[in-house]
């Protein structure tokens, strides 16, 4: 049996639980603040993975990007290109062009001078898994490749899941 001050205790506790699990944390598109270089960033709120890896694939061609990695989340996919360095008005333009991508996604693209994808946070479970990888049709640039992989840490560190 519980006292009224231990009862009143785990109400603030699940209180804080709420507020906290309300937010959602987050990456940033930009790898060098100095300059305009970023990583691509894709939110699809479709559940058809073959839907999703063909409007990248397509991306892929039409842009000449490198790999990409896909990761499952409770209402769809994002999708990464780390190793494809871009300035933001090209992604804004890849995004915009990539079919299926949500569409407050591309939206917000045009107030902000980066992007920025989910890791955690929006529920109690982890809900952000490494599905594949989806070859690109080029290799990337060494310096693509330095940046991308700094990038790729980061994201790798905070979802907590080697891919």
């Amino acid at each position: 049996m519980w006292s009224v001050k231990g009862f009143k205790q785990f109400l603030r506790m699940r209180k804080q639980e709420q507020e906290l699990t309300a937010f959602a944390i987050g990456i940033n598109s930009s790898v060098d603040i100095t300059q305009d270089k970023h990583v691509i960033f894709f939110d699809f709120d479709v559940c058809d993975q073959k839907k999703v890896e063909k409007a990248i694939i397509e991306a892929q061609q039409f842009w000449a990007l490198t790999d990409c990695y896909l990761f499952s989340t409770t209402h769809g996919f994002h999708g990464i290109i780390f190793h494809s360095i871009v300035p933001y008005s090209r992604l804004r333009m890849i995004i915009e062009y990539t079919d299926l991508v949500d569409n407050m996604f591309k939206y917000v693209s045009k107030f902000y001078n980066y992007k920025t994808i989910r890791v955690a946070g929006k529920y109690k479970e982890k809900d952000i898994h490494f599905v594949k990888i989806i070859k690109g049709v080029r290799k990337p640039t060494s310096e693509e490749w330095e940046l991308g992989e700094l990038k790729r840490m980061e994201h790798q560190s905070m979802i907590g899941e080697k891919y």
